[in-house]
């Protein structure tokens, strides 16, 4: 060893220098290839939103597959370079999916396509529906959608990754992979009190929500007065409960106990309800709740009040005395974005609903019981008593006793959590009116009562939102987002725990909030002057179009007074100095951000590397000082 250290010792240092250079590289190269092949699948999520960390929900449907899924991901290289921030939020979907892969342990296959202009690949894009978008004149598309397949050919396609909907990539993802481990399309069992589903005897098809439902969903309708809830319904649906049998409740609460989705819509005042024949202005069963399982589940809709509110208020035409005026309706709401909860999968992406002479959900707090609103008036609301809806008061004597309560109340909520059963023993089961029924077949054995149970439920008070008024126009074109709404929430709760648990997450592009603040502090500045010479430049047009107007094809300029031609001689200056002016307001603005721009562009681009050069010299200097204060000490002790 000591010859070894002797020969290189005799060594030139350039020599010594390419060695260092050399092992230093094989030292690289071998710690890479080591990690690479010890630490592949460890990974950190260091982002503050944890973006690339999948919820429990999303690993239980990962690894209970046991068929594999292909995810075939169609993605333009030209539409990812020519959007802005798509190439970004491309990434994190791309990430996203090797994820799936490896938790998948395999079974979820991914196929990364790019479905070059008139190629078979795009042949395929096609095939699928994917949307596309126009790259270049001569009519070259781009795709960025994704296609997933299983084992029988089942189909699920999501048309377009749209960055809006970045916070649900998850929800999106995971939603596609649990339908297709499930290939029969779900079931979902139907109680209709309000005629949803249709009369075949009258010969009236099912509203048109459900027949948007009825494309994707196996929908069965129940007997109104059902003894059991079968348990092969993936969801049950229960529209406008009025009068429902204690056994009916029953079967519906042992259902939710035994962990079955539940999607109830009901109503203080369905205007929906039919007439009496007698009294076109009496309804029938206006009225509908589930008084003792909402006590049970945390909640109470007053059956008395209707949620009213007068900044969503929809316009109808009423009679003001002897004339018929338009006038705010405030029972009737037009759900606008701030009024949806922006953070659950149901609401996120709806834009308008309506909703007419719904109630009002409340809170009574259950432990265990976790009530999240869903869709939620403003505090601009009020709570009228039906009595006044009975009566049909004219709309502009509601909008003058107005008085807004500061609450914002509940109009459609989501229970979850460990809730008790609210009947003590078991009711005795419904007769049986089907004529067609063997009255000596035995009866199937009954179930033993649920006493608790995790329960997974959406209430939704109002039940007109159904009715084809609402939804669609006379062309069928939707009118609203009511059908979507009962869609998303069918697909929400089909999708059992798993979909439940899964959120809005944050967003891959982050704004600079600092700078943005800082940008509008600039436009501030400048904006009262700009609204100032944009004002005073109106008026300078308009004055000097009204005498340019005296200008006539057969009146020439020459034979105007001389002040008139003055005048407009000045006016045309006047204007000319104005845009002059309003140029160098919003150059000054545009200077303004562009020197903020550069400044961030130095601290990113060249002050880091300054300050590190800098500390490395300050650290050079401080260790050329330590050696010569050494070498100083040294030569002192031999002296």
């Amino acid at each position: 060893m000591n010859g070894l250290l002797e020969r290189l010792g005799k060594l030139d240092r350039s020599v010594l220098a390419g060695l260092a250079i050399v092992l230093s590289i094989v030292l690289f190269l071998s710690v890479n290839v080591f990690s690479a092949l010890t630490f592949g699948s460890v990974r950190s999520d260091l982002t503050q939103s944890k973006l690339f960390t999948l919820t429990k929900s999303t690993e239980e449907v990962l690894k209970g597959l046991r068929e594999p899924i292909t995810l075939r991901l169609f993605q333009s290289t030209a539409l990812l370079e020519n959007v802005p921030g798509l190439n970004i939020y491309s990434d994190r979907v791309n990430e996203l999916m090797r994820t799936y892969q490896e938790l998948s342990k395999g079974l979820v296959r991914i196929e990364i396509i790019d479905p070059i202009p008139f190629s078979p690949a795009e042949d395929r894009a096609i095939q699928f529906q994917l949307r596309s978008f126009n790259l270049t004149q001569a009519g070259e598309q781009g795709y960025f959608g994704l296609v997933g397949t299983n084992s029988v050919d089942d189909v699920q396609v999501i048309s377009f990754l749209d960055p809006v909907r970045e916070r649900f990539l998850e929800y999106d993802l995971t939603r596609m992979v649990a339908n297709l481990a499930r290939p029969a399309r779900p079931i979902v069992a139907v109680i209709d009190g309000i005629g949803v589903m249709g009369q075949e005897a009258n010969q009236l098809p099912p509203f048109a929500a459900i027949r948007q439902m009825q494309a994707t969903y196996n929908v069965r309708p129940l007997k109104y007065n059902a003894n059991v809830i079968p348990p092969v319904a993936d969801v049950l649906l229960v529209v406008h409960p009025a009068g429902l049998t204690e056994r009916t409740r029953y079967a519906i609460e042992q259902y939710a106990l035994a962990g079955g989705p539940v999607l109830v819509f009901v109503d203080p005042f369905a205007e929906a309800s039919p007439t009496d024949p007698q009294n076109r202005m009496q309804y029938l069963f206006p009225t509908s709740e589930l008084a003792e399982l909402f006590e049970r589940w945390g909640i109470q809709m007053p059956t008395n009040k209707v949620a009213a509110d007068r900044s969503m208020a929809l316009r109808v035409s009423g009679f003001g005395g002897p004339t018929r005026v338009v006038v705010d309706y405030v029972p009737w709401l037009q759900v606008r974005p701030e009024n949806f909860n922006q953070e659950d999968a149901v609401t996120a992406q709806l834009r308008i609903m309506r909703i007419t002479s719904g109630g009002a959900i409340q809170e009574t707090g259950i432990d265990g019981v976790t009530v999240t609103p869903l869709i939620q008036t403003t505090r601009d609301s009020m709570l009228i008593d039906t009595t006044t809806l009975r009566r049909r008061d004219d709309p502009s004597r509601l909008l003058e006793t107005f008085e807004p309560s500061g609450v914002r109340q509940n109009l459609a909520v989501r229970i979850s959590g460990r809730a008790r059963s609210a009947f003590a023993t078991i009711p005795a089961q419904n007769a049986d009116n089907d004529p067609n029924a063997n009255p000596n077949a035995p009866k199937p054995p009954e179930p033993p009562q649920l006493n608790e149970g995790n329960i997974n439920v959406v209430v939704v008070a109002d039940v007109d939102m159904l009715t084809d008024a609402h939804v669609v126009n006379q062309a069928g074109q939707p009118v609203s987002n009511n059908g979507d709404f009962l869609v998303n929430a069918v697909e929400n709760l089909a999708g059992g725990g798993a979909l439940i648990g899964l959120r809005g997450r944050g967003l891959s592009h982050r704004p600079f909030t600092t700078v943005e603040r800082i940008e509008d502090e600039a436009r501030s500045k400048y904006f009262a002057k700009e609204q100032h010479l944009e004002a005073e430049l109106a008026e300078t047009q308009g004055q000097l179009a009204r005498l340019q107007s005296l200008n006539r094809d057969d009146v020439a300029f020459e034979l105007l007074s001389q002040d008139e031609q003055r005048r407009i001689i000045e006016f045309n200056k006047k204007m000319l100095m104005i845009r002059q002016d309003l140029r160098d307001v919003r150059q000054a603005l545009n200077a303004d951000i562009d020197r903020l721009e550069t400044q961030l562009q130095f601290a990113n681009i060249a002050l880091v590397p300054i300050l590190v050069v800098a500390f490395g010299m300050i650290a050079a200097s401080w260790r050329r000082a330590r050696l010569r204060s050494a070498r100083a000490s040294a030569g002192g002790k031999t002296v």
